[in-house]
């Protein structure tokens, strides 16, 4: 298992040699990727397993306002992008797979999801607009403990699952990373999201490959996505 010393893109590149490396123990790879560059990566090194990209659902984006403070200030590789993103002038970047890197990821046979995020759904509209916070937050916000992408890798299986990709009972790797790039990656049981729970079937964490030693979290409102 890989700890780090910090979270962030940074370890991208040592979580896609974890994932190659173990790769053997999982029929299929899950990689949360919103650009599709990571997934990418990963779908470049490992042959022979079933690769899907979990990318956002339509109508997300980053507001770049919001990004003073927090992990796009204090991780260097985040707060690189957002002065990218404040130099060019942009207030609203759509967290979206370009055209080309999506003619890439269907070149390389990576299947693409997008749909409604377990714990990012209607539980976040009424955290951020009703100012509700419901028990699906408090289970999101324990799995963050670990790390943003142990909450985000977990996720990215229940789509795969819930989109038919993948069954429910498999091994799996998912690989997930604080905003940006990767620096988580577990091996886990796959479930349905309306199984998390299933004394039998229910989704499970069975080993973690990488994570960060100490996690960055976002706040309860992400003042910086909507």
């Amino acid at each position: 298992m890989l700890i780090f010393d910090r979270p962030g893109p940074v370890n991208t590149e040592s979580v896609v040699n974890a994932v190659r490396e173990n790769a053997y123990l999982a029929e299929a790879i899950i990689v949360a990727s919103i650009t599709g560059e990571s997934a990418l990566k990963i779908a470049r090194v490992v042959a022979g397993k079933r690769i899907a990209c979990v990318s956002c659902p339509q109508g997300m984006a980053w507001e770049v306002d919001g990004m003073d403070t927090g992990i796009f200030a204090d991780i260097p590789e985040l707060r690189n992008i957002r002065d990218g993103w404040k130099s060019g002038g942009l207030a609203r970047v759509p967290m979206e797979i370009s055209p080309q890197n999506k003619a890439l990821l269907d070149e390389a046979g990576v299947a693409v999801i997008r749909g409604t995020i377990p714990f990012f759904g209607p539980s976040f509209s009424m955290r951020v607009h009703l100012g509700h916070i419901s028990s699906l937050d408090i289970m999101a916000k324990t799995l963050e403990f670990f790390s943003p992408g142990t909450l985000v890798g977990m996720e990215c299986v229940l789509m795969a699952v819930d989109a038919g990709l993948i069954p429910e009972g498999t091994p799996v790797i998912c690989c997930a990373g604080t905003e940006r790039g990767l620096d988580t990656a577990w091996l886990v049981r796959s479930s349905a999201s309306a199984n998390i729970f299933h004394p039998e079937r229910g989704f499970r964490f069975i080993r973690p490959l990488a994570k960060p030693g100490i996690a960055e979290n976002p706040p309860v409102g992400i003042g910086y996505i909507r």
